[in-house]
């Protein structure tokens, strides 16, 4: 009672001089010196690291902002799985369970609306005057739909889902009104409108750049690469696409697409699965890298196509 009656009363002017010039203290830190740290187990869905202040964004009041330098820096499973968290946390989207060859949107559908990928595969597809269908982007979980749509008001493409999915809707005014309100969501928002600049201009060096064979290799590797980010399997793909539908996204013929997956076999980078074609392990994706990286991938070009 009396520490209580203590701090209601105000201080005199001999306890604010002594305030004033005693030495400034580190603040305090509101926990236990015997707290022990997280067990990074304890919480899979949020991937916690052990430090006590990498604490799972479940046990904090608000979300935590996903660039606060306080907290260590996550592989990318646990980036994309906090991001996750804080989407549904902060915004509380509405889930949709979606099949292959579901449309998302449409090319020209007005834009109000952008998706976060829960899980599943979609293709982004534009058509020309002339009517012919490009594949331009391909999506994974973790990934947005409909960014795109913001400078023109419009969808300038389709997205497709490949595969049995899960989305999540998010109304665009209800994004913008909870970046205004936090931080951690107009951080989040614009991590991702960034990753999506970086792979599109990565894919496109790659369809300019690189030979028949080390194009295929390398959209191998960066599907791999897709997978493990996500807490997949690396090293045994199933593709979601036909050998059209990926000779398109990489600017090649149905039959040169499939002479370099036969080629990449012989050769021992990949191996086909006892399920189909479209099952492709790969046993040293160091090996399969190194491949694009050589001059062997321009030499053998002319022999695969």
């Amino acid at each position: 009672m009396h520490n209580a009656l203590a701090v209601a009363v105000p201080p005199s002017d001999a306890s604010r001089d002594r305030l004033r010039d005693a030495p400034a203290s580190r603040p305090r830190i509101a926990s236990s010196a015997n707290q022990s740290p997280l067990d990074p187990s304890s919480d899979a869905l949020t991937g916690a690291a052990s430090s006590p202040d990498a604490r799972p964004l479940a046990r904090l009041a608000m979300p935590v902002a996903i660039n606060d330098p306080r907290y260590p820096s996550r592989d990318p499973q646990q980036r994309m799985l906090e991001v996750m968290r804080v989407i549904r946390d902060v915004v509380q989207p509405t889930a949709k369970v979606v099949r292959a060859g579901d449309l998302i949107f449409r090319a020209a559908q007005p834009f109000s609306t952008v998706f976060l990928i829960n899980a599943g595969a979609f293709k982004l597809v534009s058509r020309s005057l002339d009517g012919r269908e490009q594949i331009v982007s391909l999506k994974f979980r973790g990934d947005w739909l409909g960014f795109s749509g913001i400078a023109q008001g419009r969808h300038p493409c389709d997205a497709v889902a490949m595969d049995t999915g899960n989305i999540s809707i998010i109304p665009y005014e209800t994004l913008t009104a909870a970046c205004a309100r936090h931080p951690e969501m107009m951080a989040v928002v614009h991590e991702a409108m960034s990753a999506e600049i970086t792979h599109e201009r990565q894919s496109l060096m790659s369809v300019c750049t690189l030979a028949s064979l080390a194009r295929v290799a390398e959209f191998l590797c960066a599907w791999a690469r897709s997978m493990h980010q996500r807490g997949l399997r690396a090293d045994e793909l199933t593709l979601r696409m036909t050998r059209a539908d990926l000779g398109n996204y990489l600017g090649m013929t149905l039959e040169t697409v499939s002479r370099c997956l036969s080629r990449l076999n012989r050769d021992g980078l990949i191996r086909f699965g006892e399920r189909g074609r479209r099952q492709i392990s790969i046993p040293s994706l160091v090996a399969l890298e190194q491949f694009v990286i050589s001059g062997s991938a321009g030499r053998t070009d002319a022999a695969a196509a």
